[in-house]
């Protein structure tokens, strides 16, 4: 992928204000246990208003993904019964929640295929965490991944080509490629331990958790080379995702990891690399965003 394009930065990032004109726009849906059990919610980026999406309960909503047409919400709950973790699918405004998987194993992690007629998740039905692809049509299921000790967070190509994940082999995991038309399979080769991959808009670059060294730090590559992103130096960066347009990226961040975490959801501006803005603070961990598509 060539020579890594590192960033010296030094840990320590103010809030910022964007270029005039470079405000970004839009909604993003993220999960959040600010009232408790974790649930799904949606910020609007011009008023800060945060108003939480599907209907409350005792079980979870989590792993929230966008439509490529933005009108519905994939996202992974045990709201049948409480203990097994499913798919579903719902519209825009929380109506309308359908189940695509019914299974013991937990099945996570959704993300939407470039066509919008299918769903790549996670799920542990086979001993492991494999990749499999389930289709909204007639809710069937494929095995897409194999020969791996663990293949977890998927994330498919707008452009419909590939599907990334994180692949554990012996001890750290890596971000692997499955060409969707070829059946070929790469690796990324991101120089340590990596998870979360996000595509670009134009499925140029992808952005990922790089796990060396604590805390993790976000990087981007594309064939031309590396960059780092964001390597705060006292603050977890994890969950990736791009704007619509490709300028800002979207994560969480947390001064702890596990133990002590309090994550809230922050953007950066490609143009000011290593600058965070929080759109969020205070009670409740805030986590894996993703901006709504135009």
């Amino acid at each position: 992928m060539g020579a890594a394009l590192g960033l010296a930065l030094d840990g320590v990032h103010p809030q910022v204000a964007f270029a005039q004109g470079a405000a970004p726009s839009g909604e993003i849906v993220f999960q959040s246990d600010r009232e408790g059990p974790t649930r799904i919610f949606i910020i609007d980026l011009a008023s800060k208003a945060v108003r939480r999406v599907g209907t409350a309960g005792a079980w979870m909503d989590e792993d929230p993904s966008w439509s490529p047409d933005g009108s519905r919400i994939a996202f992974a709950s045990n709201r049948a019964d409480g203990r097994n973790i499913d798919i579903y699918v719902m519209h825009a405004d929380g109506s309308n929640i359908v189940r695509l998987t019914d299974h013991a194993a937990a099945d996570q992690d959704p993300t939407w295929a470039a066509d919008g007629q299918s769903l790549f998740f996670t799920s542990e039905r086979n001993g492991r965490g494999e990749i499999f692809r389930v289709w909204l049509n007639d809710k069937r299921v494929e095995r897409m991944t194999s020969g791996f000790s663990r293949a977890i967070m998927p994330a498919a190509s707008p452009d419909g080509r590939y599907l990334a994940f994180a692949a554990q082999l012996l001890i750290d995991f890596q971000i692997e490629l499955l060409d969707l038309k070829t059946g070929e399979r790469r690796s990324v080769g991101t120089a340590g331990g990596a998870c979360r991959p996000a595509f670009a808009p134009d499925s140029q670059e992808m952005a990922y958790v790089h796990l060396d060294s604590e805390p993790s730090r976000l990087e981007a590559v594309k064939e031309t080379g590396r960059r780092t992103v964001i390597a705060d130096r006292q603050l977890w960066s994890y969950y990736p995702a791009y704007s619509p347009d490709g300028r800002f990226l979207a994560f969480s961040v947390s001064p702890e990891h596990h133990e002590g975490e309090d994550w809230d959801l922050a953007i950066t501006d490609a143009a000011r690399p290593g600058a965070i803005t929080k759109l969020t603070v205070g009670k409740g961990n805030d986590r894996v965003p993703e901006w709504r598509p135009k």
